[in-house]
């Protein structure tokens, strides 16, 4: 893990940032005081993590495959009737 100061950081941002995006942490520091992290984001889409198949599996299981509530189409249904 690199440390650089606010002067460098300042002065050389997009180089930096370049590598925060390939995974390096750089650590910035005030007065040899570690002052700040710049660290890449973990995901850019947390649905990425989401095992689709099995929520349908769960969906059905909990509901007897159907969703509680009302359908759409009963909703738009009852609000045309007013």
């Amino acid at each position: 893990m690199e440390s650089v100061t606010i002067r460098e950081i300042q002065h050389n941002l997009s180089a930096y940032l370049r590598r925060v995006e390939r995974g390096e942490v750089i650590e910035i520091r005030r007065r040899n005081t570690v002052i700040a992290q710049l660290v890449p984001p973990k995901k850019a889409d947390a649905r990425d993590d989401v095992d689709w198949k099995s929520v349908k599996e769960r969906r059905q299981a909990l509901w007897n495959g159907k969703a509680p509530g009302k359908s759409i189409s009963e909703i738009v249904y009852e609000s045309r009737e007013e």
